[in-house]
Order: structure tokens, then sequence, then C-alpha cells
């Protein structure tokens, strides 16, 4: 045979790849959209994770050294050991110094890099003793505060004379002849602060009230946080008293190497304490923090034990006491604990609540993907019929489109991942690479999927038997399984950092149960929500098209009739766009009012706390004081809230023990007036009848009632509060106006607080520098600055970012996945098309035809979208502790902010519109004599 008479025909992968190089742009759009996917997906994690990372040392920064360290407290009598010289610090207290760093090096990571250097100081005895000062001097009476540090000499700078020397005593619990020879006897050597020095005209070597002035020291860094918890020793405390007049407070240190006693039995506090840092603690590592931190505060920590049994005996009158070095057994705490709480409490929203928008986003990435494999199937169904009648088989086929799948999936999501890497945020592990896999493979998935149904058409309106039920039976799942996950949330309560104790008797010990990552419950919820409104969408769909269609049978139109009916027989898309719409439209609705629902939260939170536009605490407030206060320029109201009692006991018709009392002055409306607070009964400060009103708070739960206030006479219950806005209460509590406590014949107290209102709320900066001015012992804060530092927060910020990204992206998924919709349908439209404008109808009335391919099913889709919008937040309040975000007591309540939410739906609803618009532009564009030509030809 010739080599010209064997005819050559191509394979059916051949065909594929022919036909794949002959329509590229669906296989590279669909690879772009993989890309683009793999890319949110890697950035996503790690955005939250810098996120949370970033939020801690602000938050733990915040704190003061005494809040963020973890200190201890420990008390004993000292008396020097007999017969020891005392030559160094590190003599004397180095196994205690070694015994901290031992306590830090067997804690885990990573408590153990956010814990520095132990740290200690001990004071002898109580500065309570007043001094006259020399002559000269600015001081009435001087108090002077003994204090050892053992490392003070590497924290501080000698400026004028010598470091003290070790002097002991002869004292009946330490004979002259226990002391060693050539220890120095006399005055307590010790140095001060070159300041204080100065201000009381002391120099090296002049003696004052019993102390030796060797040298003066300034500090080499006055900003390190170790002062904080040292006080006066970087500056001369001052307080002035109406009595005595001005107060100065100072400390003297003795030498490094004193034990705790110059010769006489001493009573010493020591404090103990890890400075603590955040910095280092990566977002991951707040529950491990948490947990590490409840342990380590548990539990007793050794930190000096004697090396025999009889050194353990610290009883006062036993024979043989150990005075000179105690064991030192103790416990550390940290108001910082707290806070990491709170992180994890905040974490565990933001992880829920970003998971729940992330949702959204997916869902419709993942409705666009399997509707451009549709599309990329559509477009090759000749191709792949071909291939079939050449004796491929279906598995065959889809095959071919699962390679093509793999060839554009993998090596785009390959590039979408490594894409990532150019913006600097830290890595969240290896687990981010699952969502870039399944991206990988997705593509692959979705074509041969869709290729198995390619050659098949059919009206969506007639369908089998089996198919209906198999429907039916979906849908019923789908709902039952959104009733139940919604029953299951309200069932479970909020969730929350828990303890725990494991163990039994003296190895018992608290652990915490802490969750900070996704609430997968609260994050299923929306999407079988997403599901079911869908469900339900396509199921009422029809009977306002079958309305519309009645009402235009009756008109003089085609388009409208024509497109009601094509809407109603063959919908366009079916459950995925409509499922994409829904998605779309909630994650807008849900974003914008959890935006809202925070804000507003934190905003009451603020105002709660601070209980007007500027509060005052610090002192206690007499009469005189307060009418400071008043007289500022600036200042409009004022208002003083003081506790009478702690413990009052209420009895008769209502009954309870323990009742704080609470007493308010009667201008307190007029402070409250124009603020968010809400104002007490009128009837709190009207005229008393025989018995006394008053408001019951916090635990008390009643509105109405009497009875017996214990020192008081007969009280009527006349409203309730869940707490008194400025001031911080707890357990059971009655609020009283000053002047009808007083008329009944009760004493007032000084008070706790003052709550200003300013004439000028947009000025009250400068009035907190006026009242610090006036009042300078006092702390002045204000909400505006307070929600000034909420928003400055990371967490803030972050949130409101992504918030913005995720309604972005799901508009634009949306709009593409309306246009791919549009597309897979351009054939049999474009031909349908042909045929009617052969019989008339315009390029207009074809626009129209378009239009209602999905106009309805949009229209509905929006609607139900919006309503599942509202309701997964409302849903989110009922499952999530949202506290830690708005930096409130209480679970905040739902808002909706008409400003943000109504053009973030109009301008969806406008481009979603436009995008339909612009596909129903080009239908009516199509060429009449091709599409005629082609037809003829099949």
């Amino acid at each position: 045979m010739s080599r010209h008479g064997a005819v050559r025909v191509p394979g059916r992968a051949r065909v594929v790849l022919r036909q794949v190089f002959a329509d590229p742009w669906p296989t590279l759009l669909l690879a772009v959209l993989v890309a683009l996917i793999a890319f949110a997906a890697t950035l996503w994690p790690r955005f939250i994770l810098d996120m949370n990372s970033r939020q801690v040392p602000y938050q733990v920064g915040a704190l003061s050294a005494q809040q963020r360290d973890l200190m201890a407290n420990w008390s004993a009598t000292i008396v020097p050991e007999a017969g020891r010289e005392y030559t160094s610090a590190q003599d004397t207290w180095g196994d205690l110094l070694d015994g901290m760093e031992e306590t830090r090096q067997a804690q885990p990571e990573p408590l153990r890099s956010m814990m520095g250097p132990g740290d200690l100081f001990i004071e002898l005895g109580k500065n309570d003793t007043l001094q006259q000062p020399p002559e000269g001097t600015e001081f009435a009476r001087v108090a002077i505060q003994q204090r050892i540090d053992p490392l003070l000499e590497e924290h501080v700078d000698l400026v004028s004379g010598d470091w003290p020397q070790m002097v002991l005593n002869p004292s009946p619990q330490l004979p002259a002849e226990s002391i060693p020879e050539g220890t120095v006897d006399g005055p307590v050597q010790v140095v001060i602060l070159d300041d204080a020095a100065d201000r009381l005209n002391l120099a090296p070597g002049d003696t004052f009230a019993d102390f030796l002035i060797t040298g003066t020291y300034v500090p080499k860094n006055p900003e390190d946080p170790r002062w904080a918890h040292m006080p006066n020793s970087t500056r001369v405390g001052e307080i002035f008293s109406g009595d005595l007049g001005l107060v100065g407070f100072i400390t003297a240190y003795l030498p490094p190497e004193n034990p705790g006693s110059t010769g006489p039995i001493t009573n010493n506090a020591m404090k103990l304490f890890y400075p603590v840092q955040g910095e280092g603690v990566s977002g991951d590592q707040i529950d491990q923090v948490t947990s590490q931190l409840i342990r380590l505060t548990a539990t007793q920590q050794d930190l000096r034990m004697p090396e025999t049994a009889e050194e353990l005996d610290t009883t006062f009158n036993s024979p043989g006491v150990n005075l000179s070095t105690p064991p030192i057994q103790t416990t550390f705490s940290t108001e910082s604990l707290s806070t990491f709480e709170a992180l994890s409490q905040q974490q565990r929203a933001t992880a829920s609540i970003l998971a729940v928008v992330a949702a959204g986003p997916i869902g419709v990435a993942l409705a666009v993907l399997a509707l451009a494999g549709s599309l990329i199937v559509s477009r090759r169904q000749q191709t792949l019929a071909l291939a079939t009648a050449r004796g491929g088989s279906p598995a065959q086929v889809r095959g071919a489109m699962a390679l093509e799948g793999l060839a554009a999936g993998i090596p785009a999501a390959v590039a979408g991942h490594y894409a990532a890497n150019l913006i600097d945020l830290p890595a969240s592990g290896w687990t981010e690479w699952l969502p870039v896999g399944l991206m990988a493979l997705a593509p692959a998935v979705v074509l041969a999927t869709t290729a198995s149904t390619a050659s098949r058409s059919s009206r969506s309106d007639l369908s089998s038997r089996g198919a209906s039920r198999l429907r039916m039976l979906a849908e019923v799942v789908v709902l039952a399984l959104a009733g139940l996950a919604i029953w299951r949330l309200f069932d479970r309560g909020l969730t929350g950092v828990s303890e725990a104790t494991e163990g039994t008797g003296p190895d018992a010990v608290t652990v915490v149960s802490v969750d900070t990552g996704v609430d997968l419950l609260m994050v299923a919820t929306p999407v079988l929500l997403a599901l079911a409104a869908c469900v339900i969408t396509l199921r009422l769909y029809p009977l306002p098209v079958h309305a519309l269609m009645r009402l235009f049978r009756r008109g003089r139109g085609l388009t409208n009739f024509l497109g009601a009916a094509r809407a109603v027989r063959d919908p366009a898309g079916g459950v995925i766009p409509a499922l994409a719409v829904i998605l779309g439209v909630s994650v807008a609705v849900l974003s914008s009012v959890l935006a809202a629902t925070i804000n507003t939260g934190a905003e009451s939170a603020v105002w709660r706390t601070a209980g007007a536009d500027v509060r005052m605490s610090g002192p206690t407030w007499s009469a005189e004081d307060v009418e400071t206060v008043r007289g500022v320029d600036g200042v409009a109201e004022v208002a003083a809230i003081r506790p009478a009692t702690h413990n009052a006991d209420l009895r008769g018709e209502l009954t309870a023990d323990g009742l704080t009392i609470y007493i308010v002055d009667s201008t307190l409306p007029e402070v409250w007036a124009d603020t968010p607070l809400t104002p007490l009964p009128e009837a709190l400060f009207a005229s008393a009848g025989s018995a006394t009103p008053v408001v019951a708070g916090g635990e008390l739960v009643a509105d109405s009632g009497g009875g017996s206030l214990e020192g008081h006479g007969e009280v009527e219950v006349i409203g309730h509060v869940d707490e008194l806005p400025g001031v911080r209460t707890r357990g059971e509590f009655l609020i009283v106006d000053r002047t009808q406590w007083e008329a009944a014949g009760g004493s007032t107290p000084d008070g706790a607080v003052v709550l200003v209102k300013a004439a000028d709320p947009g000025q009250t900066e400068t009035l907190t520098a006026d009242l610090n001015l006036a009042v300078p012992n006092a702390l002045a804060e204000t909400p505006r600055a307070q929600l000034a530092t909420f928003r400055e927060a990371p967490v803030t910020g972050s949130m409101s970012g992504l918030l913005v990204a995720a309604v972005v992206a799901t508009t634009a998924l949306t709009v593409l996945a309306v246009l791919c919709v549009q597309l897979m349908g351009a054939a049999g439209r474009t031909t349908l098309f042909a045929v009617l404008r052969t019989l008339g109808l315009s390029q207009r009335q074809a626009r129209g035809l378009t239009a209602w391919e999905l106009g309805p099913l949009v229209a509905m889709a929006f609607a139900v979208g919006a309503a599942l919008g509202v309701l997964v937040p409302w849903l989110l309040l009922k499952a999530i502790d949202l506290t830690g975000l708005t930096g409130g007591d209480t679970q905040p309540s739902l808002a909706i902010d008409w400003a943000v939410l109504g053009p973030v739906a109009l301008g969806i609803l406008l481009v979603v519109g436009l995008a339909i618009a612009v596909s129903a532009t080009l239908s009516g564009r199509a060429d009449l004599v091709s599409t005629l030509r082609g037809g003829e030809e099949r």
C-alpha cells in the first residue's frame, strides 16, 4: 500500500487537545480563577495570624508593669545569722535568684520566653512614721522607706559619696558575740536618690532619722518597668495633706547584701516578680499562654528551700526556729491573666466571625468554579460528542477532561500560593497548603463531573419521578440539618474560657479549656441556612413568576409574557446562581451588620465604663474636692458616686444579704443628659414618702417591692439596672439619691468617683488636662479617648479590612457567576433569538428576554440573601461571646447602620443588575445570518 493509501484518524486525546488550543480562553480563565482563589486562601489565615500576633503586644503593652508582670508577696521575720559575714548580694541572695531562674526554666514555651529573669526587693518595716525634715525644705513631713534591692548596683549610677557598708547592731536576738569582728555598727548606712538629697538639703556623710547617708544615685534607665514595682525610687513622692501640708516620700536603700535586718528582729515584706513581655507571642499561641499562666498561678513555687528538714521550722517561739534563711514558698499572680483570657475570647470570636464571613466567598467561588466547568464543557460539547462517537467511553471522556483540569488547576494553585509570599506576612504553617491542594484538584473534579452530562439537554421543568424524589429527599435533609444546627446553637449557649481541676488531693492542678480556633458549629450553621434558603427560594420562585405570567398574558406585549414563561420552564442555572447570589448578598449584609454591632457595642461599653463625658477617680472625694472640680472652666455639671456600705441586709418583701449601697448626687440626671447612657428612673430623685426610693441592681433582680434596710429604714424598689455606669459593680446592690438618703437620716461618706459633664463635649481633651491640674492625684478618663484606643487596636482595623475584602470578593464572584450562567446559555439563546427575529422580534425585545432569564431569580435570591445576612449575626450573638471584641462586660445587641448597609446592598444590586444588562445587550446583537446558516449546516 502506498504511503498515501492510509488515512490517519485523530485519537480522542488529540481531538480534545485540538479543541483546547482552538478555544483556550475558558480554560485560561478557569486557571486564573483558581490562582486567585489559592492566593486568597493562602493570605486569609496569614492576615488573621498577623492580626492576632500584633494584638498581643498591643493589649499586653497597655498594661502597667504591676498589672502585666508575674508577682508574689512574701513576708517573714528576719534575724541575721549568728557569726555570718555578709559580703555580697550574690552571697546573700544568690540561692533565691537561682531558685527563681530554675522556676522560670521549668515553665513550658512560650511562657518561658515571655518571662524575664526573676527580680525581687525587700522592704524593712513600713514607712508610716513621718519624720521632721531638715531645715529649709519644702516638705512639712517626710516618710522614709527602708528597702533592699539585690540588683541595685546594676540599675543605678552612684553620683556622689560611696556605697553603703553592711551594718549589724547587737540586739536580744543577735548578741554582740554573734557578730563577726570587723563588722560596722552604728547608724544604718543607706544611699538615696540624688534629687531627694537635693530637696532635703542632705549630702553624703549627713545623718537623718537614724540613717547615715553615704551616697546618692540616679537610675540608669528611669523608664525601666522594674521601677514601677519600687515606689519612690526614681522620683520623690508627694501628697498634700490638709492637716500637715506637703508630705514627701523617699526610699533609703540599704546594702544589697543585707539579709533583711540590721540586727534587731525585723518584719519584712518581700516582693518577687518576673517581667512579662508579649512581643514574642504568636497569635496562635494565646491558648497555650492562657493555660500555662493558669497552671503557674495555681501552683506553689519553692524558690528557696533549706538543705535539712530542721531548717524548715519557722515557728517563732520554737527552739530550732530558722529566722535567718527561712524557706521561701509562694504563689505568683498576674492581672495579665485576665488579659490573655480576654485575648482567647477575642480570638475565638474573631476566628468564628471571619470563618462565617469567609464561608460566603468560598461558597460563591465553588459555585463559580462549577459554572466555569459547565461553561467549558458546553463549549466543548461537539468535540466531546465526536470523541464519544469514535468509541470513547464516558469514563475516557471524563478522564480526558480531568487531565485538562489538572493541567490548568495544579500550576495555577501553586502559582497563587507562592504569589502570596510577595506580601510580608507570617506563614501559618503547613495547613495553609490544604485549601491550595483542594483548589488544585477542583477543576479536574468539576470538568470530569460535568462532562458526563454534557451531551444532554432538557427542560428543567420536565423531570422524572425518580429525580424529583431524590431532589425532595435532599431538600428535606438540608432543611433538617439547618434546623438541627440552630437548635444546637441555642441549646449550647455562649462559648468561652473555662477552668477545670485535674487530679485529686495535693496533686490537683487547675487547667483551662481554651479554644481560640474556629467554632465549627457556628460556621456550618450559616452554610446550612444558605442551602436551606436556596431550597426555599427555588421552591417558591415559580409562584410569583406564574402570577406574572397570568398578568402579562392579558397584556399586549410579548416580551414580558415570553420572558416569564421561559423563566418558569427553563430557569437559567438553577441552584448554583441562586446560591451564589444568596451568599453574595448575605455576606455583604452580614459584614455591615457585624461591623455596626461591634462598633455600637464598643461605644456602649466605653460609655458604661466612663459614666460621663469625663470620669475622675483616684483619691476619695470630699465635698470640697467636688466643688473644686465644679469650679474648673468647661465643667457644666458634676455628680459624685459614693459607696455607703458593702454589707447591708434587706428584710421584708424583698430579702438580700451583703448589699452594696451606692449614693448618687441629685445632679446625676443632668450629667447623663445628651449621652448614650440610659437614665435612672425619675422617681429615684422625687420627693420620698414614708419609704426611700431605691433602684435594685446587679444580681438583685427586682423592679418593685419593699423592705427594711439595715441601719436605714424602709425602702421601696422602683426599678432595676444591670450596672451603674462609671462604677465597677459586683453582686447585688442598691442605688439611692443622696438627698433622699440624708433626709432619712443616713450619713454620706466621701465619694469614690466623680462624673463630669463637659460644657463642650468636643473639647474633653482640654477639659481633662485642666482637671488633672486642678486635682493632681486624680485620674481623668473620657469615653472618646477609650473609643479611639479601641479603634486603634490591630484587631479592629484588620477586622474591618477583612470584612471589606470579603464583601468586594463576594460581589465580584457573584457578578462572575451571573456572567457564566449567561454565557452557558448563549448558544441556545442566540439560536432562539435568531428564529424569533425572523418572526419580527426586535433587538430591544431580545435584550428583555435575556434579562428575564435571571432577573426574577436574582431579585428573589437578593431578598432572601438580605434576610439571611441579618439572621446570621443574630445567631452569632446567641452563640459566641463578642465581649472580647467590644471591651464590655455584656453581650452587645444587634445593630443595623442603614447609612452603611443601604449603600452596600444598593451597590451589589446595581453591580449584578449591570452584569445582567450587559449580557442582555450582547445577546441582542447576535448575527442573525450566521446563526441561521449554522443551524442549516447542523
